[in-house]
């Protein structure tokens, strides 16, 4: 009797283990396929995430298509003026030419950061430049 129970959690902690292999190296989910939900400008994106009805303009996890200037540039960021923070899918050859031009990115809405006045992005391309 003793053994079946010895056995029986054996095989339940065996479960549990491939189970949580099997979810820590499944692949991430690719967003760079996903179609466009909304196409917006800079300032209209910054604009409703200030407002109060920004939970019925736009879903946090949507994909979106925003149209601005590059206000500063990184390797592996965009900061697109009014305060739209852009984390890149994959890093930037040239981020200094971009500084002044306008681009429209594709990435998904990941939510506001209040504390910087900023709507962010991540898993972001450059559309258009």
């Amino acid at each position: 009797m003793f053994k079946k129970g010895l056995l029986l959690i054996g095989l339940g902690i065996g479960i549990a283990l491939a189970i949580g292999l099997f979810q820590y190296f499944k692949p991430a989910k690719d967003h760079g396929a996903q179609p466009i939900q909304s196409s917006l400008l800079a300032a209209e994106l910054h604009a409703a995430f200030n407002s109060v009805d920004s939970s019925e303009f736009l879903e946090i996890g949507e994909v979106v298509a925003v149209s601005g200037i590059v206000q500063s540039a990184g390797e592996s960021s965009l900061l697109l003026h009014p305060g739209i923070s852009c984390a890149m899918a994959t890093p930037l050859s040239d981020p200094e030419a971009l500084i002044g031009t306008e681009i429209k990115v594709k990435g998904r809405l990941v939510g506001f950061d209040e504390l910087f006045g900023e709507v962010q992005l991540d898993f972001v391309s450059v559309i258009e430049s």
